[in-house]
């Protein structure tokens, strides 16, 4: 007798076995697949997952959305200020410059005013005289010095004496007037 061949093969294939069985292979494997429903504490672990996951996505939203072009505006900004630190150094120096040529240009006003006060005491024009008081006053209060702040007290205190005595008249007038222009002269050479 001639044995039939088996419909299954060895390796039990459910491809090549019958439409019956493989119904009842189907059916066996359903409940399989329900009996594997994830348990509560791995759904919890699942959503805290899924929440870690969304709360990193938030956070690089944010560092794209805000930290990279502040970055960047902070860079620009870095940027900006170290271009200008020297010009501001550069401005500092030119104005100390232009504070000690605009009170050297004062000094040598009053001291050009102190020789026309000289010329009119020679002269013995009172008129004369009395407006270059008046210039080397004004320009007196004006004279601001940052190097030496107690000697625009001193050269007023000095033109004092000068002004008292040509006011009064006096034939120090000319020596008075000599020595305050000798110490404008050394201001002035202090100055440079």
């Amino acid at each position: 007798m001639k044995q039939e061949e088996n419909p299954i093969p060895a390796g039990g294939n459910a491809a090549s076995t019958s439409p019956k069985s493989e119904s009842a292979n189907q059916t066996v494997r359903q409940p399989a697949a329900q009996a594997k429903k994830p348990s509560g504490f791995q759904l919890v672990l699942r959503q805290i997952g899924l929440a870690l996951l969304f709360l990193v996505i938030g956070m690089l939203a944010i560092l794209l959305a805000l930290y990279l072009p502040a970055s960047s505006q902070l860079k620009k900004a870095q940027t900006e200020l170290e271009r200008l630190a020297p010009i501001e150094t550069q401005y500092l120096e030119l104005q100390t410059s232009f504070s000690n040529q605009q009170a050297q240009s004062l000094v040598y006003k009053i001291m050009s005013n102190t020789s026309q006060l000289k010329e009119a005491l020679a002269e013995a024009d009172a008129n004369k005289a009395a407006q270059q008081l008046t210039y080397i006053q004004e320009d007196l209060g004006r004279l601001e010095l940052n190097e030496f702040p107690d000697l625009p007290t001193s050269l007023t205190a000095q033109f004092e004496k000068v002004k008292t005595a040509v006011n009064g008249q006096s034939t120090s007038a000319i020596t008075e007037t000599e020595e305050f222009y000798n110490s404008l002269l050394n201001l002035s050479d202090n100055l440079k």
